[in-house]
């Protein structure tokens, strides 16, 4: 099990704004694809943020994460802002909405920035199997403002995988693109994750590209 929460609560905000969600069980395996579904402010981002190591639940009965170098790692969310940084650049990967990709820097040097970020050393096989796998060796050279929407998510799946994370979260990843370029990043999501060993948690409102690309859903009301 790479991460194994039970119990947890979650605030965000504060006052009139804010917003509690209760999480009474979530495991994630090595390699499993998940996808949170359900509808805009239902708390999808703020679990995608507890799992990120990014937003603290208040409370917590079991909050394990198990990941190399580390074994298990009791009660997590108690560990320092320092700690979870550092775990956090080195073991998970993001995938933002619109990519997140560096706009004045090369797309190949926009892959390299997670491998710096993580303080691994660089992996010439991996890095070009990735290439590889996602179809963009042709796009190395070129600035994301020279692609198109489904070549930036491919660059920002490669440079999730990079470093060879545990876990990649994915924030609606295929929101800002159409519907048959959405599948084929989903595609070449699982894909990569699969050959890479990496878990992958997507939140969408996509209920049908939820369901078929991914191995198991999680549905919020």
């Amino acid at each position: 099990m790479v991460i194994n929460i039970t119990n947890a609560r979650l605030k965000r905000g504060s006052g009139d704004e804010a917003f509690t969600r209760e999480v009474d069980d979530f495991g994630l395996v090595q390699g499993e694809f998940i996808s949170l579904l359900g509808p805009s402010g239902c708390g999808k981002s703020t679990m995608l943020d507890m799992l990120g190591l990014i937003l603290r639940p208040i409370f917590a009965e079991v909050f394990d994460l198990e990941i190399e170098d580390h074994g298990i790692i009791r009660n997590a969310h108690r560990l320092s802002t320092s700690e979870l940084m550092r775990i956090r650049r080195r073991h998970f990967g993001y995938i933002l909405q619109s990519g997140g990709l560096i706009s004045s820097m090369t797309v190949r040097d926009n892959i390299m920035v997670a491998v710096q970020f993580s303080d691994r050393r660089f992996d010439r096989e991996r890095f070009h199997t990735l290439v590889e796998l996602l179809n963009i060796g042709s796009l190395l050279r070129r600035k994301p403002r020279e692609l198109s929407g489904g070549q930036r998510q491919r660059v920002a799946i490669a440079r999730a995988l990079v470093h060879k994370p545990a876990v990649v979260l994915a924030d609606e990843p295929t929101a800002s693109i159409d519907h048959l370029l959405a599948a084929d990043v989903c595609r070449a999501l699982r894909e990569a994750s699969k050959e890479m060993g990496s878990s992958i948690v997507m939140v969408t409102h996509n209920q049908a590209m939820g369901r078929a690309f991914s191995d198991r859903v999680i549905e919020f009301g």
